[in-house]
């Protein structure tokens, strides 16, 4: 085993007896002789494991274990002393020690104890490197200067002065309700324990109870043995349940004792457990409505509205639409082992102008669509057809050079657009007018229509919206299927879908 030790202790023979014990099992060994020496080299040496004695000659060890705690950066402390007494272990572990080693014990046992101790010292470097790391990733999700995310940066900033308090996230759906309940536990104090999710969405109302407390073997037909639920797979951490508002009224009363008690316990069980998880809950319902309607108890709303935050549209965020589109393209460049490619001018257009009804959500899919498409370092509409669609249908006004993109061609077994939605009349030319049986005088001739540069396109009709987002989902999930080679829960989570949501979806275009 190899690792950094400090010792610090005013008895020569029993500190040279160690270090020298110690180097025999890879370790790198430094001595200090008092509590001066020992400010000084903890560091410079960045040790993982301190082994300080409990009297000093200018320094009481325990005082001085507290003291250099704060500043030794996950490493652990083991206390030695030549008086092994109970109540100096009791105490020097209380103030923090891994380990209490007596000096007149057998030296196999010591090394053994400081071998424990960097082996835990080691472990908890790594949760927090990959905690530091995580939390960085889910910073990027909260990408953006706009008003609307400089308000909800504030909000979050808000939340953390409290690691207990319950948060409910609203926002409509592909806002990054997910990313901003990640980052609120990443940046908290329960960041190095649990992050469970669950989707209410995806689990069945007859097994929503024994999948949130778990159950007992036994507990009803098909439990063969015990299950532990989510909310004590979080533990002390974080529990986070996603799209709350589809919970059935049944459930809601269940979930409102346990965050009115704190308590819960398995199905087919009569013991009681603790709730020690922190819990944030998001949907994309206005629950006021819903409580109206009959559809949400309300006072499971006001339990969970101790704190609320809201995630804006991405159609509200002005510019953050183009640095967001700069980031996934970066990272789905990466992913994929190519260069960034750049972005033209009228894509860029087209992309702050779209409302993006799919939000930060859509985009993200849009983008690694796109570069799966392109076949060159540039991307322009081609590769968004999406956005190329909305252009000729005048839901967005054409680029800065007014030229509008030709129709993709459709690909051999793809789905594509109708005819309709894709071929839209040039901008200067009147529409055919119909004849009909009985016309008893011809058509006026209809006037020229004013270019798209001069007025805003005609207001799509509800039954277009649907067509087109329909259509929408369908190159998406055909995108990522190709992508990922037809892995169907590859695909779902590159889409943000769980397997079961993605399924649903393959069914309901005729996918499956």
């Amino acid at each position: 085993m190899s690792g950094r030790v400090l010792i610090v202790d005013d008895d020569a023979t029993f500190q040279r007896t160690l270090a020298r014990a110690l180097k025999k099992e890879g370790f790198d060994v430094t001595s200090a002789h008092s509590a001066a020496e020992a400010r000084e080299a903890l560091p410079r040496e960045a040790p993982d494991v301190v082994v300080l004695d409990y009297q000093l000659p200018d320094a009481d060890g325990l005082g001085l274990l507290e003291e250099l705690q704060p500043e030794a950066n996950g490493a652990t402390f083991v206390m030695a002393t030549a008086f092994p007494e109970v109540d100096v272990a009791v105490e020097a572990m209380r103030r923090g020690a891994r380990d209490y080693v007596p000096k007149s014990g057998a030296l196999e046992e010591c090394l053994l104890r400081i071998q424990n101790a960097a082996h835990v010292a080691s472990l908890g470097r790594s949760v927090a490197e990959a905690t530091a790391a995580k939390s960085e990733e889910v910073d990027q999700g909260l990408l953006g200067e706009s008003t609307p995310m400089r308000r909800l940066k504030q909000q979050l900033q808000a939340v953390l002065r409290s690691d207990d308090l319950t948060v409910q996230i609203l926002g409509e759906t592909g806002t990054g309700k997910g990313v901003v309940a990640r980052w609120i536990h990443f940046h908290s104090g329960r960041a190095a324990l649990p992050f469970v999710a669950v989707d209410c969405t995806t689990i069945p109302d007859t097994l929503f109870e024994s999948e949130l407390f778990g159950h007992e073997k036994g507990a009803f037909s098909g439990a063969a043995g015990v299950k532990m639920g989510k909310v004590e797979a979080a533990g002390r951490g974080t529990l986070f349940l996603d799209e709350i508002g589809e919970l059935d009224l049944a459930m809601q009363a269940k979930l409102l004792r346990v965050l009115e008690e704190g308590e819960y316990t398995r199905v087919g069980s009569t013991r009681t457990k603790r709730l020690e998880a922190r819990v944030i809950a998001a949907t994309n319902r206005d629950l006021e409505v819903a409580v109206a309607q009959g559809r949400f108890r309300a006072d499971l709303r006001y339990r969970l509205e101790r704190f609320v935050v809201q995630t804006p549209p991405l159609r509200e965020r002005g510019d953050d639409v183009l640095r967001l589109a700069h980031h996934f393209v970066a990272k789905q460049a990466r992913a994929l082992g190519r260069p960034t490619p750049t972005m033209a001018d009228p894509l860029l257009d087209a992309l702050r102008a779209y409302a993006f009804p799919g939000n930060v959500r859509e985009l993200r899919n849009m983008v690694e669509q796109a570069l799966v498409l392109a076949s060159t370092e540039h991307l322009t509409l081609g590769e968004f057809p999406v956005l190329a669609r909305a252009l000729r249908r005048g839901s967005i006004p054409p680029g800065r050079d007014g030229s509008l993109p030709p129709p993709p061609a459709p690909e051999r077994g793809s789905w594509a657009a109708p005819a309709e939605a894709t071929q839209a009349p040039p901008a200067n030319e009147p529409e055919p007018q119909r004849a009909t049986e009985g016309d008893a005088e011809p058509a006026p001739t209809p006037q020229r229509r004013p270019s798209a540069r001069a007025m805003p396109g005609p207001v799509p009709r509800l039954a277009d919206i649907k067509r087109e987002s329909a259509e929408r989902e369908c190159a998406e999930i055909v995108a990522a299927l190709r992508s990922t080679r037809g892995n169907v829960s590859a695909a779902a989570k590159r889409l943000g879908f769980s397997r079961y949501q993605l399924m649903r979806r393959l069914r309901k275009h005729g996918l499956r």
